[in-house]
């Protein structure tokens, strides 16, 4: 809801702002300030970064680390969080479209959780009653937005607005609602994180191998037909297009024999195929991909670190928290560093 404020507390914590866009960040005039390099950012939750303040999500990191990149010149750099949880590409995409290109951004940034955004991509892997699909047709993709036109969404959405705004008045309501969402967060979360992971039943685990099969397959080329969509709306807005894959819990989680038993259970030697699959579909289609696994992974060996998780939640799995995050932000920053620098050479 635009311009409503609380503290999140179900994992991790953070004072949220929603803006009167209705994004979580900071205001933002729609008019560019002359001078100024400014990157839009497009996600899922692990953008949207409730778990987090603010200052410590990645691209505010991101942010404050490119002030001192010297392929912008000594620009200032403004970032502008367009990312909601529960997206998939699709409504990315109708983000960048609605929202984002009227900033008149220089860079756009979609930020990737492969954890999902395939999977999220295909009606029938992902089946959500209120999300909308882009379908295949022939060279290009169709917006299908059946669910969220219909009179039982429309409802629903009626209903769940007055829900909570009915709430949001109340905080003797609020503490009903946060008491029952700890207490259903403590049963879900019972198990050790590890043992979580450690489940390769769950549907989405199918990122990690080579489609086996149509829907597989269909979701793979919903992504990549979106995924151009992206880069040729954003260069027609005057902005350059770049992909970040963000790591998954089990890609990064601190223990090799963990990783390995997981890996043992899907019959594969790697977890990095969707992030080279993206990289791969980047370079021929000339769309800078920043992939993260591998570094983050490197650190979270080296130091034992857990990335992903809280300790009101389980470390381990979950969200970035604040380590998480300083690495994705230096990371991404760098990376667009090399990559504006190497522009201006052309």
């Amino acid at each position: 809801q635009p311009e409503i404020s609380g503290t999140w507390m179900v994992e991790g914590g953070s004072q949220v702002n929603i803006n009167r866009e209705g994004f979580r960040d900071h205001e933002h005039e729609i008019a560019k300030p002359a001078g100024t390099v400014r990157i839009a950012v497009l996600g899922d939750s692990m953008a949207e970064s409730f778990s987090v303040p603010i200052e410590k999500t990645f691209w505010s990191v991101l942010k404050n680390r490119l002030a001192s990149c010297r392929a912008f010149d000594g620009r200032p750099v403004e970032v502008i969080n367009f990312s909601v949880s529960g997206y998939g590409t699709a409504q990315e995409l109708l983000t960048l479209r609605n929202n984002a290109l009227k900033y008149e951004p220089d860079i756009v940034l979609l930020a990737f959780y492969t954890g999902n955004d395939v999977w999220n991509n295909n009606r029938a892997l992902d089946d959500h009653p209120d999300r909308v699909y882009f379908r295949v047709a022939g060279d290009t993709i169709a917006l299908d937005d059946s669910n969220t036109s219909s009179a039982m969404f429309k409802t629903k959405a009626f209903w769940r607005g007055l829900v909570n705004r009915t709430i949001n008045a109340s905080y003797a309501l609020q503490v009903i609602r946060e008491s029952y969402n700890r207490l259903k967060l403590r049963l879900r979360q019972s198990d050790d994180a590890a043992a979580s992971l450690m489940d390769t039943s769950t549907g989405e685990n199918g990122v990690f191998l080579p489609p086996t099969d149509d829907k597989w397959a269909d979701a793979w080329t919903a992504t990549e037909h979106m995924l151009r969509a992206m880069r040729d709306d954003s260069l027609a807005g005057g902005a350059r297009f770049v992909v970040t894959t963000l790591s998954t819990p089990i890609q990064v989680y601190p223990d090799p024999a963990t990783r390995q038993r997981f890996m043992d259970s899907l019959g594969i030697d790697s977890l990095t195929y969707p992030d080279r699959r993206m990289a791969s579909f980047g370079a021929a289609e000339g769309i800078p991909v920043v992939t993260l696994v591998d570094g983050l992974r490197a650190h979270a060996d080296r130091e034992a670190a857990y990335l992903h998780g809280f300790e009101n939640s389980a470390l381990g799995y979950g969200h970035w928290n604040e380590t998480g995050h300083r690495l994705a932000g230096e990371t991404i920053s760098d990376r667009l560093c090399e990559i504006e620098a190497a522009a201006a050479k052309l």
